[in-house]
């Protein structure tokens, strides 16, 4: 899949590390040393007018406690000469009174003084936590910004290097899509037994299967032109992005690549923005940005983040909900809704109209003979060619020589068996398979059109239009 396909929405670095994020970050750390200096300078200013009114007091109340004992002195004068002492003892009282005040004022800002510092400190503390936050954020914005503008301008400036316009997507799932193909592998029956995702995403499956699968007793068929749109056990049991593909092939898309040196991180170069995680996503090898022909490689995980961990829960999820319905219509994980999806647009692609059936039965020598005889007959005294030889070449020798072979049926209607006995009393076997419509025909078949295909590693193959014969290669003593 190319990442830079024209129809896809692209993101350039520079729009997301945009220059007004290192003002807005520097405004931050702006304001929070005002924060810190604000705090500092109001918890100064409450601590002296503190200390200062504690001071205050501390020298007024010894001055009030002097004018005491001359208004009680002149009290007890007035009282023993018989004059008025009233005004006096009012004087009097609303001195006590007055201090009693100012010593209780006094102990009350006494009692303040620790829990102010403890409270001081704190708001201090806090304020500069703050301001260390902002100036670190501060600091990697620049990094971060700095980065991505040089990374953007060296690709425009040699699109060999840098970082260009990046792909973008609004889900996870879209980049999955985008980035994998997914694959099945299928049982022998034509059920749907195992999924993948790339090298790494696998899951089990259970109600799904494809119409029309050769039967394994014919897998040999599966070579035949005519036959090839069909799942066949042994050649085609994979599907890779509604293709029917073989276990090599399959092998090839999913297995790990041997120059991959971690299997774990994949081998498929990741690069996107993803609208939903906010951040640009990158697989290990591609965290690794070539700036210039001579200073080599730089790490850029400070602007992507790991692809490989953003996909990991999706995974457990995968992994945690075990076997997928295929069939089901509710809820699925994300990557089973992938799964489910694809193997839809697959099922709706292969699917076919059955063409084996089951129920043939044990027929004779001479019912065998009056369904596929003639094909057989043009089958023998078909041309000859260099390509015949081994089993093959004996067949036809022995059977234009009149040997006749033993024949039966097989289960499956229209698939036959034959047995031809050699000079050394071994047995060539091998197969017919005939349409049941293609049976008995009405005119004999032409032997000219009978055409010789290229060999298997364990068969000799050939066709007569519909009718298909295989004759194994190595003869068998029993």
């Amino acid at each position: 899949m190319n990442p830079q396909d024209a129809k896809m929405e692209t993101i350039t670095l520079i729009e997301l590390f945009q220059p007004h994020l290192l003002a807005e970050a520097e405004a931050a750390r702006v304001s929070a040393e005002q924060a810190l200096r604000k705090v500092e300078v109001e918890m100064a200013a409450e601590r002296a007018n503190m200390a200062e009114r504690y001071t205050n007091l501390r020298d007024e109340i010894p001055m009030l406690r002097q004018q005491l004992r001359p208004l009680e002195e002149c009290i007890r004068m007035k009282e023993r000469t018989g004059l008025d002492g009233s005004s006096d003892k009012l004087q009097l009282k609303s001195a006590e009174s007055r201090i009693l005040q100012l010593e209780a004022e006094m102990k009350e800002l006494g009692d303040k003084f620790r829990p102010h510092e403890e409270m001081t400190e704190k708001l201090v503390v806090l304020a500069k936590t703050a301001l260390s936050k902002a100036s670190e954020a501060e600091k990697a914005a620049h990094g971060r910004i700095g980065k991505a503008i040089a990374a953007h301008e060296a690709y425009q400036a040699n699109p060999a290097f840098g970082v260009g316009p990046i792909p973008k997507f609004k889900t996870l799932r879209e980049a999955v899509q985008h980035y994998f193909k997914v694959g099945f592998s299928l049982t022998h029956e034509g059920e749907a037994h195992q999924a993948r995702i790339g090298e790494q995403i696998k899951a089990y499956l259970q109600y799904g299967s494809i119409e029309g699968m050769v039967p394994d007793s014919l897998s040999w068929l599966g070579r035949f032109e005519s036959f090839k749109a069909l799942p066949c056990p042994q050649l085609r049991t994979h599907i890779i992005d509604g293709q029917l593909a073989t276990a090599y092939e399959f092998q090839a898309e999913f297995g790990p690549r041997p120059n991959n040196l971690n299997a774990r991180q994949g081998s498929v170069k990741i690069l996107c923005y993803v609208e939903e995680v906010g951040k640009v996503l990158a697989s290990q090898s591609e965290r690794w940005v070539t700036m210039s022909s001579k200073s080599g490689t730089e790490n850029f995980s400070c602007l992507f983040w790991s692809w490989e961990e953003a996909l990991t829960p999706a995974v457990k999820e995968l992994d945690s909900h075990g076997t997928l319905d295929l069939a089901s219509q509710g809820a699925l994980p994300m990557l089973g809704e992938i799964i489910r999806e694809a193997w839809q647009v697959a099922a709706a692609a292969l699917n076919s109209k059955k063409a084996f059936h089951e129920g043939q039965g044990r027929l004779s020598e001479a019912k065998i003979n009056d369904l596929v005889g003639a094909y057989w007959k043009a089958f023998i005294g078909s041309p000859w060619e260099p390509s015949i030889e081994g089993t093959y070449a004996l067949l036809k020798h022995r059977c234009a020589r009149g040997e006749i072979p033993n024949v039966y049926s097989f289960d499956i209607q229209g698939h036959f068996g034959f047995r031809a006995r050699t000079p050394d009393h071994d047995w060539i076997i091998g197969e017919i398979y005939c349409p049941p419509e293609s049976f008995a025909p009405g005119e004999a078949p032409d032997p000219a059109k009978v055409v010789n295909l290229e060999s298997s590693d364990d068969a000799w193959l050939a066709e007569l239009g519909h009718v298909k014969f295989c004759i194994r290669k190595a003869a068998s003593r029993t």
